[in-house]
């Protein structure tokens, strides 16, 4: 029970209650306009698009730590090992233009074509190309959840492809940098707090009930709070381990099970909320909370 729950813990905690962080522009950002700008053929009103892409690009990647990005001469590019996912080529031959991985259920886009990576023809996942040397195809892109969820699936599927083999020492020869290491989602202060109490929770979790529930009747039911950026939660671990006990694969709302069995593991799906939010000087207590169905979930925020 505790290794199916501790995977379902990484997409159904609510891992914090705060106002998000502003976004900044990045030095990446920079570059790549600056690059465009040298560009001849590229539209001066596709710029902004074209950061969009890249965007869109480094948040639906499945494996930020593998992947690396380099803005150089002739190419702007997001790669794992070997491999392109994204990038931009201004060369004078036949790669010039704009480029994306994708699996085999990439929507039909106009000015899009794909071209099967022939390097996956005889895999279990044979995976293709986005290809257009016509960049007006990508206000098109951009906005097309379907074609995301082909690129989010790809980067998952091309990691069963020798094309995917680390490639460390070439990527820093080349001044690329890890995806992981300045996408802001993956370093802000914010996420880092995130991606430590997820590390409380898997740990409360190993620990077994026994223990978090001895730690939860000496536990303080007023949360720490931090300074980052703004004011977040330091939440307590053990609280969240219990609800989602207490549930046992059942919306604690309209009592019906889990909308929905996880791919990865096959555990149900649920959301772990306040009821009366942190930010409101809610307790941060199992009493005070409670795990929902995503749609209960959304209901609780804007019903």
């Amino acid at each position: 029970m505790v290794n199916k729950l501790r995977t379902q813990m990484i997409d159904a905690i609510e891992y914090f209650e705060a106002v998000p962080v502003a976004n900044v522009e990045n030095p990446w950002q920079l570059d790549l306009q600056d690059w465009l700008g040298k560009y001849r053929k590229f539209p001066d009103g596709l710029i902004t698009h074209c950061i969009h892409f890249f965007e869109r690009a480094f948040t639906h990647t499945q494996y930020p730590r593998q992947l690396w990005f380099g803005i150089h001469a002739t190419r702007t590019s997001l790669v794992v090992g070997g491999l392109y996912v994204a990038a931009i080529h201004r060369s004078a031959d036949d790669d010039e233009g704009l480029w994306i991985l994708v699996d085999q259920n990439a929507p039909r886009i106009k000015g899009l074509k794909y071209r099967s990576v022939k390097a996956t023809e005889k895999s279990k996942y044979p995976l293709q190309w986005g290809y257009s040397a016509s960049y007006d195809v990508l206000v098109g892109m951009v906005r097309n959840e379907k074609l995301w969820e082909s690129f989010a699936s790809a980067t998952r599927k091309v990691m069963d492809s020798p094309l995917a083999k680390d490639r460390d020492i070439v990527q820093l020869r080349r001044k690329k940098t890890r995806l992981s290491d300045f996408w802001s989602i993956y370093t802000d202060p914010y996420a880092v707090l995130e991606r430590g109490f997820l590390d409380e929770v898997n740990d409360a979790l190993a620990d077994g009930r026994e223990l978090h529930l001895q730690r939860l009747a000496q536990a303080s039911k007023i949360p720490r709070k931090i300074k980052v950026e703004t004011r977040a939660f330091v939440r307590n671990p053990d609280v969240v381990a219990e609800v989602l006990f207490r549930a046992n694969g059942k919306c604690e709302s309209c009592c019906v099970p889990a909308p929905f069995l996880k791919k990865v593991d096959g555990t149900p799906y649920l959301e772990v909320h306040h009821r009366i939010p942190l930010s409101d000087d809610g307790e941060d207590s199992v009493e005070n909370a409670i795990a929902l169905c995503p749609n209960c979930h959304r209901k609780a925020h804007y019903g």
